[in-house]
């Protein structure tokens, strides 16, 4: 067991990095949706919102096919679907075949989940929980780099020919299916067997107390406007080059703004583990005071009237979104993970998936609906306000957080 435990260490990371998205695709989406496609801004809001949607329903149908099936075999068909979406949105000559293409990305998320709960599970086994931090960090951080070399290049092979990406996109998701199979929940835990009795059906079942409610809706707040945000912000800055140039300088400019985003990432990734070992509950506060501030660049940088300046600006904006997206979902991770029973993790995730899933799907269709009559720097605006109220909830959950800890310790110490 200790060797596949060894085994899974060294290939999560890397697991973990290459299916975290469609790489390469993520780099020229908005590019290739609306001029290889022909997609509208609208048509492209809504492949987010829809795509979430659709998948609500799904959450807790495949929740139980992943505890029937276990962790091992849940990883492996996360990768494949990756597979599945990447040839759908490549070769898809319509909308809903890529909308499918979207959907299956999201669902391969549900099941990619179950390596998160095997990496806890493989760590319990030997005793070495406290190093989950670091090996999430540690996948982020590939993902990152690997992110940051594509964004060198991704225009450039754009420009060539708008497919090269996207087959560079399906090659990495084959890899990541073969790397999948040396990814093995080693633990007696790897499915979750139900029996009759009312004591093990308990076990599964998280009590959803007022500090995980609380937890869970910033969480889907936070994830909800960090993904909208990239999308859109993106999309924002791109409306703005056009404004000023053509669609070739324009994709050179958008590649650029990316190439500094994913190095801002890496950074991001490779300090964070530092930061949380002395900053751990202030994490909660700092991180969506970034977020706001990265929203707040992109609104306001849009109505600067020289164009090299009001694109730095909005790029600052941009690229602290994408600093902070992987922080805070370690950090919500490893608060309520480590408050639960191994049992009730996978229920735990999937139900946090669901909530993200449902408050980006609602609101992605509310900003889609206004893109029909309104300009996106209203949409961009609106996500300025949702933002603040994340952070004001934010002030909230640390004093939650902190409570929560003295009467852990104070119990502890009774105990002892």
């Amino acid at each position: 067991m200790n060797t596949g435990v060894k085994r899974f260490k060294r290939v999560f990371p890397l697991y973990r990095g290459l299916t975290a998205d469609l790489l390469f695709y993520n780099a020229i989406d908005t590019l290739f949706l609306a001029l290889i496609k022909g997609f509208t801004a609208a048509q492209l809001a809504s492949l987010t919102s829809l795509s979430s949607l659709c998948c609500l329903a799904l959450r807790f149908p495949i929740l139980f096919v992943v505890k029937k099936i276990g962790n091992s075999a849940s990883v492996r068909t996360g990768a494949f679907l990756m597979v599945c979406s990447a040839v759908s949105i490549t070769f898809g000559q319509s909308y809903f075949v890529v909308l499918l293409g979207r959907v299956l990305h999201d669902v391969s998320g549900m099941f990619r989940s179950a390596s998160l709960v095997a990496l806890r599970n493989n760590l319990a086994l030997v005793g070495e929980q406290k190093e989950y931090v670091r090996l999430r960090t540690a996948a982020n951080t590939v993902y990152s780099v690997i992110t940051m070399l594509i964004s060198f290049v991704a225009s450039y092979l754009f420009n060539v020919n708008p497919y090269l990406p996207m087959a560079s996109c399906i090659a990495v998701c084959l890899f990541g299916f073969v790397i999948s199979w040396f990814a093995k929940d080693c633990t007696p835990d790897n499915r979750i067997v139900r029996t009759r009795g009312e004591k093990r059906a308990s076990k599964l079942k998280v009590s959803y107390g007022k500090f995980i409610v609380f937890a869970i809706a910033i969480y889907a707040g936070y994830y909800a406007i960090v993904g909208n945000g990239q999308s859109e912000g993106k999309l924002f800055i791109q409306q703005q080059t056009l404004l000023t140039f053509d669609a070739e300088k324009t994709a050179l400019i958008i590649g650029a703004v990316v190439t500094g985003s994913r190095i801002v990432r890496v950074l991001s990734n490779l300090v964070f583990a530092k930061l949380y070992a002395k900053h751990q509950s202030k994490m909660g506060i700092f991180l969506p005071a970034l977020l706001a501030s990265a929203m707040a660049f992109l609104l306001f940088g849009s109505f600067i009237p020289t164009f090299a300046v009001k694109i730095v600006v909005m790029a600052l904006g941009f690229m602290i979104i994408l600093f902070v997206r992987d922080p805070f979902r370690i950090y919500i991770e490893d608060v309520l993970l480590d408050r639960l029973p191994k049992e009730q993790h996978q229920t735990l995730l999937t139900v946090m998936g669901f909530c993200t899933s449902l408050v980006s799907g609602g609101t992605g269709l509310v900003f889609s609906a206004i893109l029909v009559k309104s300009p996106l720097i209203v949409v961009i605006g609106l996500m300025l306000g949702v933002a603040l109220v994340l952070f004001l909830m934010s002030i909230f959950f640390y004093r939650a957080v902190m409570t929560e800890r003295a009467g852990r310790e104070e119990k502890t110490a009774k105990e002892g």
